[in-house]
């Protein structure tokens, strides 16, 4: 058993305990009584001092396999060339297109990663796990096509969502891809840890067919799954939707995937996707920067869970929402990712939430939830972690506060000092206590 006096615990159960204790035996919180209350073995009881306490932060969006993007390197000759030829497709593909094109900067990305050996690939993925980790996160939930990172998500000591992303650009294809999904996800689960769930993603409208669509979303609903998906984050997808075609054919040209044609012109990405009974409470959609007020409400009405990327949105689909026009719109169905391809990426999410927060002024307890325990429902982890209560996990980060200073001195802050995951320490003082 351990017990940790702390000055403050902020719960995400609206409620704010001061000078109060947090009790931990076998990963387990198990009470939490006031500090005046203690009376245990010294050898048990740390005192944090003037400190805060939060839950684990949890992230919705990741793709760690992207952290050293811009700088993997090439380290033989073999991906050197294949570098080359990459580039060379890329150029001829792309020619005349701006710079500053969803599309083309992710062939960009794509190019990079794609010349990437295994190594790179894997020590890359892992640098993101533990810069996130390091930063106070104890769930987040990793997209990849790739089946090579589960065996590393699955000894990680934190909770994570593991959402398989899929494309598929014909309706033969799509039969196809959702066999061999529908196989290694039901391989995976009977294989995977207590902390690892599995989830599918569905890389985009304009990426997969809606034969895809259908069979994904009925498998999802039939097994409880979680499903997620990009969501009208770029002009490329609004004009492919609008016209049934647009520089978003030469992506998945370079992707080697054929022309994808939407079943229906004209029409908004809310429709595409209501038409096909998809919308419902438990799909999860990214980003949606290019819907407008009326179909906001519609995703709102229809209980649509929302991922708010604001550093990929700015980076990669030229436009996003304020902070104001998601609170307004989904409430409590939202929550955040850290995710970004900017060279001085950041994996905070407590300072990415504080950064948004300044044109809202949100107060701190209620922004603290937003990174726990809404996300947390949302993920359908809740009975679990996201919040500080008797019977959840000790999954929690203790933050040092200046003298004289109280909570709210965590919008001034962006990393714990210590990240406990089921109550072991993971982080002390920005110094990882695990490995992968």
């Amino acid at each position: 058993m351990k017990c940790y006096k702390s000055k403050w615990i902020l719960t995400s159960e609206n409620e704010i305990l001061e000078d109060y204790a947090l009790i931990v035996d076998e990963g387990k919180i198990v009470d939490l009584i006031p500090n005046s209350e203690v009376n245990f073995d010294d050898r048990v009881v740390k005192d944090l001092g003037n400190a805060v306490i939060t839950p684990g932060f949890v992230d919705m969006l990741t793709q760690f396999q992207y952290t050293n993007s811009g700088h993997y390197g090439v380290n033989n000759p073999k991906n050197k060339i294949k570098k080359f030829f990459l580039n060379l497709n890329k150029k001829y593909t792309f020619a005349g297109v701006k710079p500053d094109n969803y599309s083309l900067k992710w062939a960009n990305i794509l190019t990079d990663y794609y010349a990437a050996d295994r190594g790179q690939k894997l020590d890359s993925f892992k640098t993101g796990v533990t810069e996130s980790i390091k930063a106070g996160t104890t769930c987040f939930a990793q997209v990849s096509k790739e089946f090579k990172y589960f065996d590393i998500i699955n000894k990680i000591p934190v909770k994570k969502y593991l959402f398989f992303e899929v494309f598929s650009d014909s309706k033969e294809k799509s039969k196809i891809k959702f066999k061999d999904l529908r196989a290694k996800v039901e391989d995976l689960i009977y294989h995977k840890s207590e902390n690892t769930h599995i989830g599918i993603m569905l890389n985009s409208i304009s990426g997969v067919h809606k034969k895809l669509w259908e069979l994904s979303s009925k498998y999802c609903r039939k097994h409880n799954m979680l499903l997620m998906t990009r969501f009208a984050e770029s002009m490329d997808e609004m004009e492919w939707l609008q016209f049934g075609f647009s520089d978003i054919d030469l992506l998945h040209k370079f992707m080697g995937l054929r022309k994808i044609t939407p079943y229906s012109k004209g029409i908004s990405p809310v429709e595409y996707l209501d038409n096909l009974k998809v919308l419902t409470n438990k799909i999860i959609i990214a980003n949606a920067n290019y819907t407008d007020a009326e179909e906001l409400k519609r995703l709102s009405e229809l209980g649509v869970k929302y991922i708010y990327q604001p550093d990929y949105s700015d980076e990669i689909c030229n436009k996003k929402f304020d902070f104001k026009t998601v609170v307004d719109n989904f409430g409590s169905n939202f929550g955040f990712s850290t995710q970004s391809f900017g060279q001085d990426k950041d994996f905070s999410l407590l300072k990415l939430a504080n950064t948004a927060n300044e044109s809202v002024n949100m107060s701190v307890e209620e922004l603290i939830k937003y990174l726990t325990i809404y996300p947390a429902r949302i993920l359908r982890l809740d009975n679990v972690t996201g919040s500080i209560k008797i019977g959840k996990d000790a999954d929690f980060n203790v933050f040092k506060i200046p003298e004289g200073e109280d909570y709210n001195a965590l919008k001034k802050l962006s990393v714990p000092y210590s990240t406990y995951s089921k109550g072991r320490k993971l982080v002390k003082d920005g110094n990882i206590r695990f490995s992968l």
